[in-house]
């Protein structure tokens, strides 16, 4: 378990996260007698949340270690989005083992809606994030689906997962973007080649309606993208950004993960295979799965949530979101998805 605080006064600043002082008593690889030495920033950048990437030379007993960190925090800005992410490495990591980055100290302020995570900086310790640009080798997917499954696994039908911070945020989110508004979205030429059905924000909208009705089955990561994993230093594929991690129905983490990580005829091509592989990792974690076809019926079903996503996004890279948006609304067309949910 990393350092821990149910809240402590988070810092706001860059150089209050920075502080030797401050580290010497957040970090949990310094302890009593210990000396932080120096510490060394080396890389600011930010979208909703900002990421500090720094290093920490911390002395005991005559002998010194540098660690490679990154911490994660509101530090520009007075937003809020990050405690479901700290609860995330605070709370569900221990529990259910799936490879994420170590966290060496969380704090989360629930009434602000605040969180603070000091991770390992996985760059610099060999690590690879992965991208929308390359798309993901079969070897890679089947990599991150055993994860997802243990994630989903661990926390399959399990009571002690319905707290709040984990409520659904599909309704929710698609609630901040109206009709109106998210039809300006889809006009903008993220999706210009996709048919008429999938640029029309009445027919997205009543489908997230559906998607958000499915039961939950499990806790998910929720936003299962191109840019959310990475192969470790180990060849591993782990994965980053829980933030909007929450109860939901596997499918949801699932499809979206598929119909953005390959390419569209890798999918086409592979994703019964990979749903297969999917649902034996399921099982050997001792879940009673699903049958293919019920499963396969609920993967076509599911790829609505990662197209809103993608079709509300103004954060990423412009080109991330022209990769994305064209893989999922091939999927939803492939899968007659809406139709699936009633909405077409």
């Amino acid at each position: 378990m990393p350092a821990s605080r149910s809240f402590d006064p988070l810092p706001k600043r860059a150089e209050d996260v920075l502080d030797p002082d401050w580290l010497l008593q957040a970090l949990d690889v310094a302890s009593g007698g210990d000396r932080v030495v120096s510490v060394q920033a080396v890389e600011t950048t930010g979208t909703i949340a900002d990421k500090i990437r720094f290093s920490v030379t911390v002395e005991h007993q005559a002998a010194t270690r540098t660690y490679d960190l990154c911490a994660k925090g509101h530090f520009s800005n007075d937003m809020t989005s990050l405690d479901t992410e700290a609860h995330a490495y605070r709370d569900l990591h221990s529990a259910v083992s799936v490879r994420a980055p170590r966290a060496h100290y969380v704090a989360v302020d629930d009434a602000a809606g605040r969180g603070l995570i000091i991770m390992d900086d996985v760059v610099a310790m060999g690590g690879q994030i992965l991208d929308a640009h390359q798309p993901y080798s079969l070897e890679t997917c089947r990599g991150s689906l055993s994860q997802l499954a243990l994630l989903h696994a661990r926390t399959w039908s399990d009571p002690r997962w319905d707290v709040d911070w984990l409520d659904s945020r599909i309704e929710k989110t698609a609630a901040y973007f109206p009709p109106d508004v998210l039809q300006g979205l889809l006009d903008d030429g993220r999706g210009p080649d996709l048919p008429p059905i999938l640029r029309d924000a009445a027919t997205l909208h009543a489908a997230i309606q559906r998607t958000a009705a499915l039961p939950a089955t499990c806790v998910i990561h929720g936003d299962t993208h191109s840019g959310n994993a990475f192969i470790d230093a180990k060849g591993q594929v782990s994965w980053l950004d829980w933030q909007i991690t929450q109860r939901g129905h596997w499918s949801v983490d699932v499809s979206y993960h598929l119909g953005s990580v390959l390419d569209v005829e890798t999918r086409r091509s592979h994703e019964r295979d990979l749903l297969s592989h999917y649902l034996s990792e399921l099982s050997g974690h001792g879940v009673s799965a699903p049958g293919f076809e019920e499963a396969w019926a609920s993967y076509a079903a599911g790829f609505a949530w990662g197209y809103l996503l993608w079709s509300i996004t103004m954060i990423s890279s412009r080109e991330v979101v022209l990769i994305h948006v064209p893989r999922l609304g091939a999927a939803i067309s492939d899968h007659d998805t809406f139709a699936r949910l009633g909405v077409a």
